[in-house]
């Protein structure tokens, strides 16, 4: 009974070096905001809009009816690469992310999926679903802030909008989740015609 009591702590440990392993592997990787895409306003792809003339009148009737509820959800997702430039395969089984826009803060969430970086140049794309409420962002903070970004998607804004994720990856060790200290910041800048 003994030996199988050891035997399967030794196991746990060599398991949990490895998850670490990883874990550590994934700090040294490089983040990149790749791209910004599928950029959705009351349900409607605003990613063709050049104007307001581009929207047919059903999508104008949405978004006003949308306006009357005071509400405008807007989701986008940011496209963020990461590259492995080490010798050791990276992973985690989840991002705590917060997206600001210009150092306002729009958006937060967990990308909940296990992730994992081949060692030696190895890249992968992680897609963050962001969604925020433009009248709620609009009435607080800097509103010319969120309406230029806003604009910048849609090639229409005057000036561009620098985009931050600050992401916190972190990996399960048994049934613990173990979280980096602290959070990692990457940034795009967008304007219009990106």
């Amino acid at each position: 009974m003994r030996k199988f009591l050891l035997l399967g702590t030794l196991l746990l440990l060599v398991n949990s070096c490895s998850i670490l392993s990883e874990l550590s592997a994934f700090t040294k990787c490089e983040f990149r905001l790749h791209s910004v895409a599928e950029p959705v306003l009351c349900g409607i792809d605003v990613s063709q809009k050049r104007s307001w003339s581009d929207f047919s009148f059903m999508e104008g009737q949405l978004i006003a009816g949308n306006l009357l509820k005071s509400t405008l959800p807007f989701d986008v997702t940011a496209n963020v690469e990461v590259r492995n430039p080490g010798t050791s395969a990276a992973a985690v089984n989840a991002i705590q992310w917060i997206a600001l826009v210009d150092d306002v803060q729009v958006a937060q969430g967990t990308v909940n999926e296990h992730v994992e970086i081949p060692p030696a140049g190895g890249r992968v794309m992680v897609p963050v679903m962001l969604h925020a409420d433009l009248i709620d962002l609009l009435e607080r903070d800097n509103p010319s802030t969120m309406l230029n970004f806003a604009l910048n998607l849609v090639n229409s804004g005057d000036k561009p909008s620098q985009l931050s994720l600050k992401i916190k990856p972190s990996v399960l060790v048994g049934s613990q989740s173990i979280r980096y200290p602290g959070y990692f910041t990457i940034t795009k800048e967008f304007s219009s015609g990106d």
